[in-house]
């Protein structure tokens, strides 16, 4: 059954879950793993079908005992959304380099693309991760594999296949990884008494570059929305995350595989998302001309910034602004130009900007005056001018509602350049006649 297939029958797999039940479910993981039947039996065996029936997939064993692993490959001439799956082989990663300042991402072949599914979103020693689901670029497909726990048992030899597998890949990329998945991968791995792969792994948490770029314009950077943002695609059939660990309590309980199969799918468009993500992570990075929104672009050029490198930063903003964005956050770009000029020494263009931002009904609008009444009265020496800016600036205070502490500053500055400025006009000689 491909994933087209498995699409129709979503709706009739996926049932609402009652939130109020989590406390009881992870009471009964926490008595299943202190006090284990004897003899054990798996859910499997206690039902007429198991995972294999919804879930095109195969039991694999090892060292360490079985464990049911799910395969699929989707080739590169699929489309994506905005994108095809040949773009996840195709892209040029590069641009992400400005992120590790000390190494550089591996080519897109040596990327392993991971998302869990567990058991709880707390973390800590009682929750698991029951799905493991890993995206890898093979030959002229993309193949997502996803390891499953039938129960707890089958931990040990499903953690030993992912490192097996993730030994010959060189990075990760995950989301939210660096929070959540790895940590407590990395706990199942301890409590299981086995080496963890993780260590030598580049690792790419996605989703912290990805709410730099894309916060400003979304109220919601969760990868779901991102997809429908971003990539232009909403899913039809699928089930909350929130919803997850319920289903796999029913399922243990029951043995009735049947509510897993949207969890598979849920999992496995995770994972090609996160990879589609990374790709327009890059092509951002690499060519500001790809993103359409201005907004977006005033966010590149804070990431710039942030990286360290100035110039694109600059370049961008500047880019930002040509092309116009709302009140607010035009301020805001302003007052980033400004700093960089200042920092860059480019102190007329810095001037030029202060004053633009000084125009605007914003807070930072205080901090453009003061910067100029700095710099006319330091830079310039013209004491006069400073004053000027620095009376603007209390005249805007004045219709605030109530006193602040940016009135005494600029008051406190009045009175020091009307003092120099009397100073130096009685230090002026006539001329002689």
């Amino acid at each position: 059954m491909n994933l087209d297939e498995k699409l129709r029958l979503l709706k009739k797999a996926s049932a609402p879950r009652d939130p109020d039940r989590e406390l009881e479910q992870t009471l009964e993981f926490l008595r299943r793993m202190e006090k284990p039947p004897e003899p054990r039996q798996l859910p499997a065996q206690r039902a007429a079908k198991g995972i294999e029936e919804y879930v095109e997939g195969v039991f694999e064993k090892n060292d360490l005992g079985e464990y049911f692993i799910a395969r699929q490959a989707f080739p590169f001439g699929r489309p994506y959304g905005k994108l095809r799956i040949s773009d996840i082989s195709a892209a040029d990663l590069s641009p992400l380099n400005l992120l590790f300042p000390q190494t550089t991402l591996p080519a897109p072949e040596r990327l392993i693309y991971l998302d869990t599914e567990t058991t709880g979103l707390a973390g800590g020693t009682g929750t698991c991760a029951f799905l493991i689901g890993i995206g890898t670029l093979e030959g002229t497909q993309f193949v997502v594999r996803q390891f499953f726990l039938r129960d707890y048992p089958e931990e040990k030899a499903v953690l030993h296949a992912l490192a097996e597998i993730l030994s010959s890949f060189e990075g990760l990329v995950t989301y939210n990884g660096k929070t959540f998945d790895l940590p407590l991968l990395e706990t199942r791995y301890a409590l299981a008494r086995l080496k963890s792969p993780f260590g030598r792994l580049l690792h790419l948490d996605a989703l912290h570059p990805a709410r730099r770029l894309w916060r400003l314009r979304l109220e919601s950077c969760k990868l779901t929305d991102l997809e429908s943002a971003v990539l232009g695609i909403e899913r039809e059939g699928d089930v909350a995350g929130s919803e997850i660990p319920g289903i796999y309590f029913d399922y243990l309980r029951s043995g009735d595989a049947r509510g897993l199969q949207p969890v598979f799918y849920h999992n496995a468009l995770d994972i090609i998302t996160l990879a589609a993500i990374t790709v327009e992570l890059a092509r951002a990075m690499g060519d500001s001309t790809t993103l359409d929104s201005p907004v977006d672009l005033f966010s590149l050029s804070r990431m710039f910034e942030f990286a360290g490198s100035r110039k694109q930063s600059v370049e961008t903003c500047q880019q930002a602004l040509t092309r116009g964005l709302p009140e607010e956050i035009e301020a805001r770009a302003l007052h980033q130009l400004a700093l960089q000029y200042k920092r860059q020494s480019q102190h007329e263009l810095a001037v030029e900007t202060w004053r633009e931002l000084s125009r605007r009904p914003s807070p930072l609008a205080l901090e453009a005056f003061e910067e100029l009444a700095i710099h006319y009265e330091h830079r310039e020496r013209n004491p006069q001018t400073a004053m000027e800016f620095t009376l603007a600036a209390l005249e805007r205070l004045r219709e605030q509602p109530a006193p602040t502490r940016d009135t005494d500053r600029f008051n406190h500055r009045l009175e020091r350049l009307q003092r120099k400025t009397a100073r130096d006009q009685s230090t002026v000689r006539l001329p002689m006649a």
